[in-house]
């Protein structure tokens, strides 16, 4: 089993201090009762597992080489103290762990278990499949002040029938005595049909003081949805200012989206590698020689600070909160990326494996042309790529290589913006 590596250096390592919680060693046959001894260790030398580090151990072990895909999926929390501080406890047993990994695989499937193992200490459920949105439904208050709306509305209705009619039904004159006694007017009263306009007028101020409150609460609940939903997608919340919202009931069929995605994705093209204009830019590359690539720690910070703590993930799941919180993998992750530049088959497809999402691009939800698709990719491959993007825009940079003109692929350019405004002014 050790030689087929059925077990990682962290599965090992959790088998021994399992089986010999208090130090004990097994001594050989010949070996004297005396000698035994002074030859184990003492109590105290041996290390002693928290109960956080066996969960985390425990999670490890539990997740480690199963496909992303089939794993639980960690949910987004909201940050406090007391996350903040296990989070950091957490971090330091990945310290303690690292020494053993020997694969890029082992550092992804070490965090995915600190990052569930966080999740269970601060009781957030775990589950295997994303829960099914529930339809909204109004809430009981708003239910008793419509139906309350609606029955004013009913009696307004019988006065105005009796009001409006010479000689009403003895059923709507009935119902009127009953509306009339209880504001306590009755019906032998000889400014009866007057009171009965009083009543009238009372009802319908009732019934906008009624409108009044639900259209409050309205607005209170959409000021909470849009703090709430500012905090967790801030694209979605500007686009709904914008009134391009979408009903997402009316869906295309799977059969029909799948058709029509795959004669784009699923035909393949040939491109012309030969093309003179490529042979141009490769030969004019020539002149500038870019220096060595060295990954250091410091990269790996310099990427993730400018991602988003809970955008979403991709196959792997591990959103960019977890790998900036365990900042004791960074060294690691260096060392590994630079190794990969020597040798890319060290990296595994499924680090460029993506899932993607389909947004409907207007009010016509039914077209599967009315969409765009974006492609999550695992956050790992993207902190590789945005290291990488880094040293190349310090090279380009560095060699003036691109037309001053140029605003696309530019950091921390609109190049959109710019057209837009040009073109303003042109045909202004």
């Amino acid at each position: 089993m050790l030689d087929n590596e059925k077990f990682t250096e962290i599965e090992l390592n959790s088998i021994m201090l399992s089986c010999y919680p208090r130090g004990a060693t097994p001594s050989s046959a010949d070996e004297s009762a005396e000698d035994i001894p002074s030859q184990l260790p003492r109590e105290s030398a041996v290390p002693k597992t928290s109960k956080l580090q066996q969960k985390l151990l425990d999670k490890y072990m539990m997740y480690a080489g199963i496909p992303p895909k089939k794993r639980p999926r960690i949910p987004r929390m909201k940050g406090s103290q007391i996350m903040l501080k296990k989070v950091q406890e957490v971090n330091e047993i990945i310290q303690q762990n690292l020494p053993t990994i020997a694969k890029i695989e082992e550092v992804v499937d070490l965090v995915y278990a600190g990052a569930i193992t966080v999740c269970v200490e601060l009781g957030v459920k775990i589950t295997d499949s994303v829960k099914p949105m529930r339809k909204e439904t109004p809430p009981p208050w708003k239910k008793r002040l419509q139906e309350k709306i609606k029955n004013i509305r009913k009696n307004i209705g019988i006065l105005h029938t009796y009001l409006n009619t010479e000689t009403p039904s003895s059923r709507v004159g009935k119902r009127t005595r009953q509306i009339a006694s209880e504001f306590k007017i009755k019906s032998h009263d000889h400014h009866f049909r007057q009171r009965v306009i009083e009543i009238c007028d009372r009802l319908k101020q009732k019934i906008k003081a009624l409108g009044s409150r639900i259209q409050r609460y309205n607005e209170r609940v959409k000021r909470y949805k849009n703090n709430q939903l500012y905090y967790k997608n801030k694209q979605k919340f500007f686009r709904q200012l914008e009134h391009e919202t979408s009903d997402q009931d009316n869906s295309p069929a799977e059969e029909a989206m799948y058709a029509f995605w795959k004669n784009i994705w699923g035909e393949e093209k040939v491109h012309d590698d030969e093309a003179h204009r490529i042979r141009e830019v490769e030969a004019d590359s020539a002149r500038y020689q870019m220096n060595e690539v060295e990954i250091t720690e410091d990269d790996i910070k310099l990427a993730l600070k400018k991602t988003n703590n809970w955008s979403a993930p991709g196959v792997d799941g591990i959103q960019n909160y977890w790998w900036k919180q365990f900042t004791t993998t960074h060294g690691l992750l260096a060392g590994f990326f630079q190794a990969a530049l020597r040798d890319p088959s060290m990296l595994p497809d499924v680090f460029t494996l993506g899932v993607s999402y389909m947004l409907p691009k207007e009010n016509n939800t039914v077209d599967p042309k009315k969409y765009r698709p974006i492609t999550c990719l695992p956050t790992i491959y993207k902190i590789l790529t945005g290291v990488l993007t880094r040293h190349i825009w310090k090279h380009v940079n560095k060699n003036n290589i691109l037309a001053q003109e140029q605003s696309g692929c530019r950091g921390d350019a609109r190049g959109c913006n710019e057209l837009l405004i040009t073109d303003y002014i042109i045909t202004k």
